[in-house]
């Protein structure tokens, strides 16, 4: 991008630390945005270096905080992406009910007295057991307590939109994946133990699936912050579109890694979970057709970029590293 799409704005995000929010820092200041960001402990950092930067301390669980750097920022944008139980080591739920619901209700609040747009992060989780590629039209039933906290959040932040004429949208990402991304999660796992030279145990991996690259889903934010929008509470998925199941997705990342990563990939080591959640795939038509925006990173160059930026920072086997992408 780099359009100047945010000259003279001023932005704020909270989850700025995080992946996605270390990402969208970039991209703000590309776009020529004054940038402003919350973080809870002053040793925070984003997952790469960024300036310049306005930092505020503050915590979505302490409405006099969230009010105090929001009104030292004065922020045109707000950008809410701060969020718990994005990975599975974070299972207390009476925390992912605090950042997660009484957060965002927090930090509506906090908006009180100013024009500021809301772009709120949901989860593509919201949708639960769904079939097909959702649109945002689908029936919401989650299947776990995290994407119940987010869709909680999502109709909340959009009934006070409507209720009180706040510009709000709320953004689902599937599948995000990309440089800095949590160790933890399933591509950079994969792509972490492959460069070992170690075995990687999975599922027969039939279930079917939506990634997108992590610059796809930022430039969605991005433009869900400018774009005129034909409601107070419009909801977007934002993904690559694309179907593919599991196993295709964990033998492209083998193939950014090297020939011979293909060979470590054990396939039906595992079981399936009896909670699996068989199909989560999106239709990204409403955001093509309201924000003008559309996926970009392919993803054989999505993976060989992600597989680089751990290769830089772990090294890897001559034996699988040899002749890779």
């Amino acid at each position: 991008m780099g359009e100047g799409l945010y000259a003279g704005r001023r932005a704020l995000v909270t989850g700025a630390t995080g992946f996605i929010g270390s990402h969208l820092l970039r991209a703000l200041v590309a776009e020529g945005a004054e940038v402003h960001a919350i973080r809870r402990t002053p040793d925070a950092r984003p997952r790469f270096p960024v300036e310049p930067v306005e930092w505020h301390r503050a915590d979505l669980g302490d409405a006099a905080s969230l009010t105090s750097a929001v009104r030292a920022a004065r922020p045109d944008v707000v950008f809410n992406l701060a969020a718990y139980g994005t990975t599975f080591d974070q299972k207390d739920e009476a925390t992912a009910l605090r950042v997660n619901v009484e957060g965002a209700w927090n930090l509506w609040r906090a908006l009180d007295g100013t024009s500021a747009r809301l772009v709120h992060a949901g989860s593509c989780g919201e949708y639960g057991q769904a079939k097909g590629q959702v649109t945002e039209e689908h029936v919401c039933r989650p299947t776990w307590f995290y994407p119940a906290t987010k869709n909680a959040s999502v109709v909340l932040l959009s009934t006070l939109g409507l209720q009180h004429g706040r510009e709000t949208v709320s953004l689902r990402p599937f599948g995000p994946y990309g440089e800095g991304d949590d160790a933890n999660r399933v591509i950079p796992h994969v792509i972490r133990t492959l460069l070992r030279g170690e075995e990687v145990r999975v599922t027969p991996g039939e279930q079917l699936r939506d990634y997108a690259h992590v610059d796809d889903h930022v430039q969605a934010f991005v433009l869900a912050g400018v774009r005129p929008l034909p409601g107070n509470a419009a909801i977007y998925n934002t993904g690559s579109g694309e179907v593919i199941t599991l196993r295709a997705l964990l033998e492209a990342v083998a193939d950014a890694v090297g020939p011979e990563a293909r060979g470590l990939l054990r396939f039906g080591a595992v079981p399936y979970r009896d909670s699996e959640v068989w199909e989560m795939c999106c239709d990204v038509g409403a955001a093509r057709r309201d924000l003008g925006w559309a996926p970009r990173v392919s993803l054989a160059d999505g993976l060989a970029r992600t597989v680089s930026w751990f290769r830089e920072r772990e090294g890897s086997p001559a034996a699988v590293g040899a002749g890779s992408r």
